[in-house]
């Protein structure tokens, strides 16, 4: 069993693959969206173990098509980019599941995003800062916000979390991972 800000995540959900992203159903969703990147490789051959679970079964391919997606994003490839995103969005806490987001995050950096996609990455960036949900894969993800949300939405990001109880130092601490100037309360007039 492991645990996720509290709160028990089962060993069979954690080491498994996250519900609609096996490799088939990536590589389907993503010649439904139009993408032209290729996306489908063999099957790695998955050792078995006395410890596999059963939903660990195609995880490896799972893994190798998201760093595929990845390269797809790189490449510029539009039905990449929103699996990318829709990836970030799911938030999948499991074994290696945030190396995976920093991935995407990464080259999603370097992406053509429509407003409704820089919208979605902001609200979902900002949502998981006013939970208090700072995972490794924050440092890709600041980065890609700076990119993609306009000052003024992240100055109202930090103005709420401004709001909560310990707020005035989260907000310090989440203007300078995005390279913002932030006064505190006291300095201002």
């Amino acid at each position: 069993m492991s645990t996720y800000h509290g709160t028990s995540v089962p060993r069979h959900l954690y080491h498994g693959i996250p519900p609609g992203w096996r490799a088939e159903q990536i590589v389907a969703e993503h010649a439904r969206l139009g993408g032209g990147f290729a996306l489908d490789i063999p099957a790695p051959v998955e050792i078995e173990s006395p410890y596999a679970l059963p939903g660990q079964k195609g995880w490896l391919h799972y893994r190798s098509t998201v760093h595929r997606l990845a390269e797809g994003v790189r490449a510029g490839d539009a039905a990449c980019a929103e699996l990318a995103i829709r990836y970030i969005e799911l938030h999948y806490i499991g074994s290696h599941a945030g190396y995976l987001r920093a991935r995407l995050a990464s080259a999603l950096k370097q992406a053509t995003l429509d407003a409704g996609q820089r919208r979605r990455l902001h609200d979902h960036f900002a949502a998981l800062c006013l939970r208090g949900e700072w995972t490794h894969e924050f440092r890709e993800y600041f980065r890609l916000w700076r990119r993609i949300a306009h000052p003024s939405e992240l100055e109202g990001v930090l103005a709420a979390i401004r709001a909560l109880p310990e707020g005035e130092r989260r907000a310090a601490r989440l203007a300078s991972r995005l390279g913002m100037k932030w006064a505190t309360k006291a300095a201002m007039p």
